[in-house]
């Protein structure tokens, strides 16, 4: 096709763009606009075969690469009883936000005289006595029900357990025994005397101020005896503290050093001792028979514990006495022979002296724990003084001693374990049916010897404690 440019003709060209005829100019118009139709018709064809290729392609893909797809089972609908549901998740939420322990079912009788029997509730009495009800009004009375099984109703308050600081020793409890020395030799001068004594009693009155008033408690204090402040453990309530504090404030102070006698009870459940001094031994009994789970100890010395003679020592003793005496028959019967045959002895000018006789304390009264044992009936105090003593030497004639047997021997003292072996005893009768721990021990060596300090030390270790040695206190 031309295009014709009526500005580029010139006039030398005029001749030649002469007018056309009119049917020249018809045939012209004709094939310009057949060849717009042709124009047209091949790109709608190009364009309709491109989409054609296009449809082909997709259908294609999607044919031959369909994803897979797995299917299973629908999970298992729960359904639940739409009022049964939402009560119970209203009960959770409310023990979820109350303080208040869960209580097991019960049953109530409004009347006595309706003769409802109520079931047997196996529980030790002293600990229903001793279970924390703050001011609930529903569970008060014994608790019995309120979580005994762990920890007997107290720590489901969350202030049932307590931190304590022992004389630097931390560590915390529920069932709290103080067990504290008040022998004279706690009042040494060494050891600070009677105001480093106080500064002792002003720490452990620190100890019992920060119980919590769910912690239950007591205290004891040993010496020649042992002596508790309440027969049974009490909780923390600010009022027993206060007297706990006031009843142990007089001990070791001036004109009331020592303990001879206590209240704290015996027990033939350890095992048994004949007396002595420091006697640890009371105070840790006493200490079980209340239930506590941690006890803290301090004391300047090791206990002096005597042991007590058993019935296979005193058959063993026989026995040996007998066999010594079949042995010895004709020494025996050969000095009885000699003493007939020997004049009368002759008395010779006795010699006299002066000597000076120490105080003797007074000694109480004393039941006997074992059978077939007489009590001592006790004695006065002896002052000290000056006694003459006049010596009479007997001339024997050259008679030697009668031949004597073996003696008993002494049954000796206490040893770390003999202590072992009376809190295993106490820990078998009194903690193993009831599914309870063993207490853990903390002990204090005030101003301790070493051989205090080595017994104390494994003691503590023994029962997973903490052992520490402390100097006298003046403050």
């Amino acid at each position: 096709m031309a295009f014709w440019n009526k500005k580029a003709a010139t006039k030398a060209d005029a001749p030649a763009l002469a007018p056309q005829s009119a049917p020249a100019r018809k045939s012209g118009a004709k094939s310009s606009s057949n060849a717009w139709r042709w124009s047209i018709l091949i790109g709608v064809s190009v364009h309709v075969g491109l989409l054609a290729a296009a449809g082909i392609i997709v259908i294609s893909h999607t044919f031959f690469n369909r994803e897979q797809t797995f299917t299973g089972q629908p999970p298992p609908m729960k359904t639940y009883e739409p009022r049964k549901l939402e009560h119970r998740v209203k009960v959770q939420k409310q023990q979820r936000s109350s303080s208040r322990p869960s209580m097991a079912p019960r049953l109530v009788a409004n009347k006595v005289t309706q003769g409802l029997s109520l079931p047997d509730i196996k529980v030790d009495a002293k600990v229903a006595k001793t279970s924390f009800q703050p001011s609930f009004k529903a569970v008060s009375g014994s608790g019995i029900g309120v979580g005994l099984g762990t920890g007997y109703g107290l720590g489901g308050f969350g202030l049932g357990v307590s931190q304590f600081n022992f004389f630097g020793i931390r560590g915390k409890g529920e069932r709290i025994a103080i067990l504290v020395d008040v022998s004279v030799s706690m009042v040494e001068e060494q050891k600070g005397g009677e105001r480093g004594y106080l500064s002792v009693k002003t720490r452990i009155q620190k100890v019992i101020d920060a119980l919590n008033e769910g912690t239950v408690f007591n205290c004891i204090v040993f010496a020649d005896a042992a002596s508790q402040f309440e027969k049974e453990m009490v909780v923390a309530t600010k009022d027993n503290k206060t007297r706990a504090k006031a009843w142990l404030l007089p001990y070791n102070s001036h004109g009331n050093y020592g303990l001879t006698t206590g209240n704290a009870p015996n027990s033939d459940r350890g095992l048994p001792a004949g007396g002595g001094t420091t006697r640890l031994d009371l105070a840790i009994t006493a200490a079980f028979l209340q239930g506590a789970d941690t006890i803290l100890i301090i004391s300047d010395g090791l206990p002096e514990i005597e042991k007590v003679i058993t019935e296979e020592q005193i058959s063993a003793h026989n026995a040996v006495v007998q066999k010594w005496s079949a042995d010895n028959a004709g020494r025996i019967a050969q000095y009885q022979q000699q003493a007939a045959a020997v004049a009368p002895a002759q008395q010779v000018e006795g010699v006299s002296s002066k000597v000076w006789v120490p105080a003797t304390p007074a000694r109480p009264p004393r039941k006997s724990m074992k059978e077939g044992v007489h009590d001592d009936p006790g004695a006065p105090e002896i002052p000290a003084h000056w006694q003459i003593v006049v010596n009479h030497p007997v001339a024997h004639a050259g008679r030697g001693p009668m031949p004597q047997p073996p003696a008993l021997a002494p049954p000796g003292k206490w040893t770390l374990s003999d202590f072992i072996e009376h809190i295993k005893r106490l820990y078998d009768a009194l903690y193993v049916k009831q599914g309870r721990k063993l207490p853990v021990i903390h002990t204090i060596g005030y101003s301790i010897d070493d051989a205090g300090s080595e017994f104390l030390k494994g003691l503590t270790l023994h029962y997973k404690g903490q052992y520490r040695r402390v100097a006298k206190l003046t403050d």
